[in-house]
């Protein structure tokens, strides 16, 4: 069973509603795929039949999506349309009437894995940010660690600190605007900024296991999906449109990151 749980609420009540809607289609299939009392050709039949209802309401959810994102100007469309696009590419991309039925059957149950994990991922690391983009570049305030960030757990929030200190770093080269190629400095501080994340997330999943927190898991799917986000940097775009290409990725990881921290990380449970 797949959950919609709080932690994926985006506020906006039409699209809440259809990611509760597509979570329950992924049940549905689940529960199908599990049913003892059918043989194997009618759970496959009854499977590949909720399959197709599934990818038609995703197709309508995604529209509906990226209609608010550019009724708002939500500078994360694009990015929000990549993503969508890879749910689309991933559900299309088997034949099933050309499988016998065993390997249907798997082939289904190795998609609704897929599906479930990149749906809540998606949901959390992207849908909640729908509307709450705040320009972070024009505003360094905001790139400074507060009180409101803490989480009370010192190893935690010291390392929150250094990302939000690398996270400023970045933003002040890219405002030298006397420097003319700024291409080299801007790489090496984003690579800084990769491998600092990964350590941050090993350290924070390493106590959050020493204390068997129930979310760990949660959590690890974020931080892989991040992680992944922004091994997706490309660097010759970087280098292509310097100003405007830093802008938008400042922009986005500090909003995923103060987002993170504030509906996540707090919920973290301070252990001595």
């Amino acid at each position: 069973m797949y959950q919609f749980t709080d932690d994926c609420l985006t506020g906006l009540e039409t699209i809440d509603n259809e990611h509760r809607q597509l979570f329950q289609s992924i049940n549905e299939i689940s529960d199908v795929l599990m049913d003892e009392t059918k043989n194997a050709e009618e759970v496959l039949q009854s499977a590949k039949n909720l399959m197709a209802t599934l990818k038609k309401y995703a197709a309508t959810h995604f529209a509906h999506e990226e209609d608010y994102m550019k009724e708002i100007h939500d500078p994360e469309l694009l990015r929000q349309k990549r993503e969508h696009a890879e749910f689309t590419s991933r559900v299309n991309s088997s034949d099933w009437e050309s499988m016998d039925v065993a390997q249907g059957i798997r082939v289904l149950q190795d998609m609704m894995e897929y599906l479930s994990l990149w749906l809540y991922r998606h949901i959390l690391s992207s849908d909640t940010l729908i509307g709450k983009m705040k320009t972070v570049h024009d505003n360094p305030v905001m790139l400074t660690f507060s009180e409101e960030y803490y989480t009370g757990v010192d190893i935690i929030d010291r390392e929150h600190r250094r990302l939000f200190e690398i996270l400023a770093d970045l933003n002040d080269l890219n405002r030298k605007d006397f420097v003319s190629d700024k291409y080299d400095a801007i790489v090496d501080v984003v690579e800084e900024l990769k491998d600092y994340t990964v350590k941050h997330f090993q350290d924070e999943e390493r106590y959050m296991e020493s204390i068997q927190y129930e979310g760990l898991s949660v959590q690890q799917n974020l931080h892989k999906t991040f992680i992944d986000k922004m091994d997706q940097i490309n660097l010759n775009d970087v280098d292509e449109n310097q100003q405007a290409y830093i802008d938008v990725l400042i922009d986005f990881l500090a909003n995923w990151l103060i987002n993170h921290i504030m509906k996540m990380d707090q919920k973290i449970p301070v252990v001595d």
